[in-house]
């Protein structure tokens, strides 16, 4: 029987919240504690102790955590999250994939490390998802997409077959982009906006149809 591992969650917000709920009724992980800068040591989020803030990262991966995972969410700015994979990276660690039980993920997908697929989300056939995506709670990945790296398809978004997402990208909640669009890396897209054009890098776009309100 293969031994269990230990794993730390960097960030104790919303997003580890959903993350939580999915490790923890999982039996993959033997110990998980929880790093963060504004909660108090021996915070317990779902039976987890918060246990300091990054600087104690080196330590924890000497003492057997092995395994990290980015657990502070990205709205808009993937600065945050990219900054701590970066460090938890140099000290050593390895970043599992977490899918929820109640995801569908086709068999033919391909999901990087670092990957979080939320509550009834969809990922079908042949989609790729790059390092560190979050494919959120009801989010539909259709066939033949690709989804770039710290991109987040927000709660309810919905992306057509063949689409193709550039890194770093944020498609807010219950927005559509149809089939064959490609977004540049940087890009938003507002709540709701349907996106029926490609959307070049560094844009902000709403309404549908989605138009272009800001260079970002």
């Amino acid at each position: 029987m293969k031994e269990k591992e230990k794993l730390v969650l960097i960030g104790g917000g919303g997003h580890c919240k959903s993350v939580l709920d999915v490790v923890t009724r999982s039996d993959d992980f033997s110990e998980i504690v929880i790093t963060d800068h504004s909660l108090p040591v021996g915070t317990m989020i779902f039976g987890c102790h918060v246990v300091g803030n990054d600087e104690v990262l080196p330590k924890l991966f000497a003492d057997g955590f092995k395994n990290a995972f980015i657990t502070i969410g990205s709205i808009q700015s993937t600065d945050k999250r990219r900054d701590m994979f970066s460090r938890a990276k140099k000290t050593g660690f390895r970043f599992p994939v977490v899918i929820d039980p109640g995801a569908a993920v086709a068999r033919t997908a391909l999901i990087a490390p670092g990957v979080f697929i939320g509550k009834n989300a969809v990922v079908n056939a042949d989609a790729v998802i790059e390092k560190m995506a979050i494919i959120n709670t009801g989010a539909v990945i259709e066939h033949d997409c690709k989804v770039g790296e710290f991109t987040h398809i927000a709660v309810g978004a919905v992306v057509c077959g063949g689409v193709d997402i550039g890194k770093d990208v944020f498609v807010g909640a219950n927005a559509t982009v149809i089939q064959g669009v490609r977004i540049g890396m940087k890009s938003v897209i507002g709540a709701g906006s349907v996106v029926l054009d490609d959307v070049p890098q560094n844009l902000e776009v709403v309404g549908v149809p989605a138009k272009v309100i800001k260079r970002i």
